[in-house]
């Protein structure tokens, strides 16, 4: 099946902190999540990804080829969360979702569109999502344009929506519908 983009997604266990350690101290990676601000240690890591959350929340590792190559997380919009992304109050299920290619070489393949085509069907049909959000930086042209091959559109401007760098940077908010 030449062509065919071979992306999936797991569960993170605890083996896969070292992973998360090599690519949260890549400043390519860190330029678009995180931030090159940030110094990230394997305590720091180890504490903030395994953290538990009262929502529902999953983490997961990317995978190409089953080779680990990125990271997200995925989580329920609930109470606060839809005032959080300007987002209106439904009884419908939404999920937001953030995530990276950890893996530099593996940027501009078409892994992120893919994973989101995949990622938003399996919570279509195991989860029964009725939606998906998520809110990527203006400035970050290359993450909007594979959302929006993912079947992503623009919904909304979220001015000064995130901390990054030491800087409130403006997003976009960002919809799939099923």
């Amino acid at each position: 099946m030449s062509g065919v983009k071979r992306v999936s997604f797991r569960s993170m266990n605890k083996d896969d902190l070292v992973l998360m350690l090599k690519w949260l101290t890549d400043d390519r990676v860190l330029e678009f999540y995180g931030g090159r601000d940030k110094k990230y240690t394997l305590k720091t890591i180890c504490e903030h990804y395994t953290e538990q959350w009262a929502d529902e929340l999953y983490r997961v590792i990317i995978e190409y080829d089953e080779i680990p190559i990125g990271y997200a997380q995925i989580y329920r919009v609930q109470d606060e969360l839809f005032d959080e992304y300007n987002y209106h109050k439904t009884d419908e299920k939404i999920y937001a979702m953030d995530q990276f290619i950890g893996e530099p070489k593996y940027w501009n393949m078409g892994i992120g569109a893919e994973y989101c085509r995949v990622v938003c069907q399996y919570l279509r049909t195991e989860m029964d999502a009725y939606g998906v959000i998520l809110d990527p930086r203006k400035n970050n042209p290359r993450a909007i344009r594979a959302y929006q091959k993912a079947g992503f559109q623009i919904i909304k401007e979220l001015p000064e929506h995130e901390l990054h760098e030491g800087k409130k940077e403006d997003c976009v908010l960002m919809e799939w519908r099923a």
